[in-house]
């Protein structure tokens, strides 16, 4: 890899210190996360100037996503991303009446884009992303900590409360039926809750319910409280797409069908497992060259000579080797290495005087909605990783 100069690195006068909060101070959703030990004490200060390159290069990239989707289902090629044909019809058809299957949020993670780096967008987090009580609730706080009135890039509550008011409008309901699912895991459940407690301010009538005590039926999802059945209207799910089509065909049959018969609607909708999946970024590569996305390929291209080869569907910065001229310079463990694998030029991320890495995430709505960040001592961000709040310089 080429050499790097210290002069690239980010400057420890970019750092600045917090008080540790305790859990008195904090709320409740955020406990959790904080006996992890998983929050930094530092902000780091983002120039305006870079915030607004990391805003266009989003934009660019979700306008990008939008065309290769067109084009993509145009030309009925879902199912060279593996996607079975049997939940294709779904996709298109949430895709063709996105007004009623707004997509609702997801995070581009970016390599680079601080200092004189560009940047440059490595996945779309589309389906199940999380980082949300991080970013709607701790990044505020220890704003807060900081003198002189410091400003974020963070209008991710209003941004998400605007497409649920939009789809409520759409459903015609004075109070819709909102229910947020998951496996059960701690970590989900308080994605969703954030969620949950945004369309309660949006005028829905919200419910959470772990995966388990769904009930799916043909005549649509449906909420028990006692005796009684709430007919669900909008289901959120922290639970993936690809993880029903292949693992439980039965439940994405039934949910296609309900979608398909506009029995209820499922956030973030079915075309966000295009979106997902590392092969779409492949698709793009090829229909759509651009200085936007790291080069994505389906196999190992000879020009590759530094690169990643990640799983198509991977999450939690698993099963990923980053390979520099033949050798193995950084690998990660996990569950996805029974998948199939894309191979994507490497850029680095960037990195402080200690040899820490920073992984910028933005999430998007309709719009460029926030930056978070997380760090850790690896050139892989994993699970293991510190989430760091920001400020504008």
């Amino acid at each position: 890899m080429a050499a790097e100069s210290r002069l690239d690195r980010l400057e420890d006068s970019r750092f600045k210190e917090t008080k540790r909060l305790k859990k008195k101070h904090v709320p409740h959703r955020l406990h959790w996360y904080l006996e992890e030990d998983y929050f930094s004490e530092e902000l780091l200060g983002i120039y305006r100037s870079e915030v607004e390159q990391l805003r266009r290069i989003s934009d660019e990239a979700f306008y990008l996503f939008q065309r290769a989707t067109d084009k993509i289902i145009a030309e009925h090629k879902l199912g060279e991303l593996g996607i079975p044909l049997s939940f294709q019809k779904c996709i298109e058809h949430s895709w063709k009446n996105k007004n009623k299957h707004p997509f609702l949020y997801g995070r581009f993670d970016i390599n680079g884009g601080l200092k004189s780096d560009y940047g440059r967008i490595i996945e779309f987090n589309a389906d199940t992303c999380s980082t949300l009580p991080e970013t709607l609730l701790w990044q505020p706080l220890q704003l807060e900590q900081l003198k002189g009135n410091p400003q974020s890039f963070n209008t991710l509550k209003f941004d998400i409360k605007d497409v649920l008011s939009n789809l409520k409008s759409y459903l015609g309901k004075d109070k819709p039926v909102f229910l947020g699912t998951s496996f059960g895991y701690i970590e989900d459940k308080e994605n969703v809750n954030c969620i949950i407690d945004i369309a309660y301010e949006a005028g829905y009538k919200p419910f959470y319910s772990d995966l388990e005590h769904v009930i799916f039926s043909d005549e649509g999802v449906f909420h028990q409280i006692g005796d009684e059945y709430e007919d669900v209207d909008v289901l959120f799910k922290m639970i993936p797409w690809d993880w029903m089509f292949n693992d439980e065909p039965e439940l994405a049959h039934i949910l296609s069908d309900l979608i398909l018969n506009d029995k209820v609607v499922v956030l973030n909708p079915p075309y966000t497992a295009i979106w997902q999946n590392k092969k779409f970024l492949a698709y793009i590569t090829q229909n759509f060259p651009n200085n936007i996305l790291a080069e994505t390929y389906l196999s190992k291209e000879p020009s590759l000579y530094n690169y990643v080869k990640k799983p198509v569907y991977g999450r939690l910065g698993e099963n990923i080797s980053i390979e520099a001229m033949g050798n193995s310079e950084a690998k990660s463990k996990g569950d996805f290495g029974h998948q199939d694998m894309v191979f994507q030029k490497f850029y680095p991320l960037n990195k402080d005087e200690e040899n820490y890495f920073y992984q910028i995430g933005m999430f998007y709505t309709l719009r460029a909605s926030a930056i978070n960040l997380r760090t850790q001592e690896s050139k892989i961000i994993t699970d293991d990783c510190e989430f760091m709040s920001h400020f504008i310089i």
